[in-house]
């Protein structure tokens, strides 16, 4: 409430009625939280993308190491059969 009567004080000491200067003050305060809620929004999409690559990225490791074992039990086979 202090903070709304010190930037109407100050709008009216610039020599906007009092009309004037409430109207600018809750434009400019509604411009803000606009500007606020779309600058979350990128954030909240950015952060979702991030979290898709690492899920990728995960799937990607969970496929390598199934390639690597299938590599290790074939290379154990041909040991086992050459030694045999």
């Amino acid at each position: 409430m202090n903070a709304e009567i010190k930037t109407l004080n100050r709008f009216e000491e610039a020599g906007l009625n009092p009309g004037q200067s409430k109207a600018m003050a809750i434009g400019i305060d509604d411009l803000l939280v606009r500007s606020m809620a779309v600058i979350k929004h990128r954030f909240d999409a950015i952060d979702h993308r991030v979290k898709t690559l690492e899920n990728l990225m995960c799937i990607q490791m969970i496929g390598s190491i199934g390639v690597m074992v299938a590599i290790l039990i074939g290379f154990a086979s041909l040991f086992y059969v050459i030694s045999k």
